[in-house]
């Protein structure tokens, strides 16, 4: 725990912190960072903490408590900070522009993905189920109790990333944080039906436009769904609304791996991979630039699709 020691007395000695996640902010990104804000505030109640993030947070987290901390960057704004922690994000790029008000700033680099570089002056970087169980044993060791807020952005940011305990970072460990997290009075129902139970319309037709379009590699066993700008824009969708595809897509029979294409801009094109047994996409991310985890991960491509699904199946 030398990495933790290290965090603690960086905190201890800072007065201005400024706390990010990754553009396009998922359940453990938030969950983690909130989290982390409401802890150290009660470590170092002389401690001014910010959570700052380059797009808003998504509808489906508004019901925590902690949610209304959240802050969207301002790049007119100069944040006046001494610390800058950096949560769930893979890679200092994928901060976006928050990355400009850090720069020249001591850093911490909290995170799970075995991809992370290590960007940090400090860094912690763990192959566990989420950010937001680092952040619970962060918690744990600097000895601050965990509250009903805290433990709902953390036990979110454990449903995002075990997909609700079903995929294979699940470990003892995360049980039994969860179970704590419980004991103390966390809603499991709750945190599931407004997490991940409640979807919007758009979200609904990009999975149904998903489903009935997606194509299947026979060989490679790769299924895997493109869908443009033009068709984003017509349903008024979020990035948010596209989130599960990528894990229904594998969830088909015969998949061994998905493939979710995404448009964002014209020649910008957004990939997400999941794997369902053996194969590495972590690997695969990586020939464009990304990363994640053997089983879970993305990146971001200027090809076109076509380009893009070949070189995988090339891979594959």
């Amino acid at each position: 725990m030398e990495s933790f020691l290290n965090i603690k007395n960086k905190i201890m000695e800072s007065k201005k912190i400024l706390i990010t996640s990754h553009v396009n902010p998922d359940g453990d990104a938030i969950g983690a960072g909130l989290a982390l804000l409401a802890g150290i505030e009660k470590f170092n109640n002389k401690c001014k903490v910010r959570f700052v993030l380059q797009d808003k947070t998504p509808d489906r987290v508004k019901f925590l408590e902690l949610e209304r901390r959240a802050e969207m960057y301002d790049s007119n704004k100069k944040y006046d900070i001494d610390l800058a922690i950096c949560v769930d994000s893979a890679a200092l790029s994928r901060i976006g522009d928050v990355e400009n008000a850090i720069k020249n700033i001591f850093t911490i680099n909290i995170d799970h993905h075995i991809s992370n570089p290590k960007y940090g002056d400090i860094n912690y970087v763990e192959n566990v189920s989420s950010t937001s169980e680092i952040i619970y044993k962060f918690l744990n060791f600097l000895n601050v109790e965990i509250d009903i807020n805290i433990g709902e952005s953390l036990y979110t940011g454990l449903v995002n990333d075990t997909g609700n305990f079903k995929h294979d970072n699940v470990t003892e460990e995360t049980f039994k944080m969860a179970g704590h997290l419980v004991k103390i009075g966390v809603n499991n129902s709750k945190i599931v039906r407004e997490f991940l139970n409640t979807k919007s319309m758009a979200a609904i037709k990009f999975l149904g436009q998903a489903m009935y379009e997606m194509k299947f590699d026979e060989k490679k066993r790769l299924a895997y769904f493109y869908l443009s700008n033009k068709d984003f824009m017509k349903n008024g969708g979020r990035k948010e609304d596209t989130e599960e595809i990528v894990e229904n897509l594998v969830s088909y029979e015969k998949a061994e791996v998905s493939l979710f294409l995404r448009e964002d801009a014209i020649g910008v094109i957004k990939g997400s991979m999941r794997s369902k047994h053996d194969t590495d996409v972590n690997v695969i991310a990586g020939i464009f630039g990304g990363g994640g985890h053997r089983k879970a991960s993305g990146f971001t491509s200027n090809l076109s699709a076509e380009e893009i699904v070949k070189i995988i199946l090339e891979k594959l």
